[in-house]
């Protein structure tokens, strides 16, 4: 595509130090999403953010149609009517050396469609998804390695997490949501 990876993971850097003294953590009982990166993390500030909405640079603003035009084709390809009216919610996960996203899902309510997250920096990581069924007996676990600029649709009950990022530069996706406006 004609998006400059570099260019967005240097906007969100500078952007976290703003949103970190900006927010304080969600008031959530997961307070990270569940996530194990903390209070200290951008990822806590995950219900203030909408990277979709509020991030005016030109380089992030063409994310949001390029998301639309996934799902949209996402859609066709399975040939299932999915759901046109929704918001789409999203936020930043930055990753320094030694961290990991632990085991978690984004929703499991009646709002529960479709989630994803796009790999804006990564170096030798994975996301690891766990088939919801069956998976307290004989859990079967989908390793996917990231890339830059990859975008990965999973329904928003799944539960994923990522290996231990060794790298020196920073791991950065932007995580989201399509939320529907009307019950499911």
């Amino acid at each position: 595509s004609n998006i400059n990876f570099k260019k967005i993971a240097k906007i969100i850097l500078k952007k976290e130090k703003h949103i970190l003294k900006k927010f304080p953590p969600s008031a959530k009982s997961s307070v990270d999403g569940y996530t194990g990166l903390g209070k200290k993390s951008i990822t806590s500030r995950y219900e203030y953010i909408n990277i979709f909405s509020w991030w005016p640079e030109a380089e992030i603003k063409k994310l949001k149609p390029i998301v639309l035009n996934f799902h949209s084709r996402f859609l066709k390809k399975l040939k299932i009517k999915g759901i046109s009216d929704f918001d789409l919610k999203g936020w930043v996960n930055v990753m320094r050396k030694g961290e990991r996203i632990k085991a978690h899902l984004h929703c499991v309510d009646h709002t529960a469609y479709l989630s994803g997250h796009i790999c804006v920096q990564c170096e030798d990581t994975a996301t690891y998804y766990i088939n919801p069924v069956n998976q307290l007996n004989e859990p079967y676990t989908q390793k996917i390695p990231n890339k830059v600029g990859q975008i990965i649709l999973f329904p928003t009950c799944v539960p994923h997490y990522t290996d231990t990022h060794l790298g020196d530069k920073e791991r950065i996706t932007i995580a989201f949501d399509f939320v529907p406006k009307t019950r499911l």
